[in-house]
């Protein structure tokens, strides 16, 4: 199972996330994000794709 384009783009930088989530285990498995860093994605893009690790490093600090 391959990932839709939408779903492999961060909903906050729109750079590629590198989510594997669904194909054996991905990285955003165990990662925890704040509700605040939640709240950063536009609300028409929440729960279709995984913050880049990049947006969660800055924006967790």
């Amino acid at each position: 199972m391959s990932l839709k384009k939408s779903e492999s783009i961060c909903p906050i930088c729109g750079q590629d996330n590198n989510c594997k989530h669904g194909q054996g285990g991905c990285w955003c498995d165990t990662v925890k994000i704040q509700k605040y860093v939640l709240d950063l994605v536009p609300e028409d893009k929440r729960g279709k794709a995984c913050i880049c690790k990049s947006c969660i490093e800055k924006y967790q600090k």
